[in-house]
């Protein structure tokens, strides 16, 4: 994903891009190869939980309200 991000970056973007941004979607998260696979990378790198499902829509409107009221 660092070799994608860099070049993108080099060879892409254009004056007034922001730095591009790269997204892995996995069923699972494992801190052990996270750890290794992200360790030294000088990029702004995220990793979270992803889920297959989405969640109810009761909880889905809570989480918008909440969003909004901040």
């Amino acid at each position: 994903m660092n070799f994608y991000l860099n070049y993108f970056k080099e060879e892409e973007n254009v004056e007034g891009d922001n730095d591009p941004i790269g997204i892995i979607i996995a069923a699972d998260k494992n801190e052990f190869l996270v750890k290794y696979a992200t360790g030294g990378l000088s990029n702004k790198i995220f990793v979270s939980k992803y889920q297959l499902y989405l969640p109810d829509q009761k909880l889905l409107e809570e989480k918008v309200k909440e969003i909004i009221n901040k």
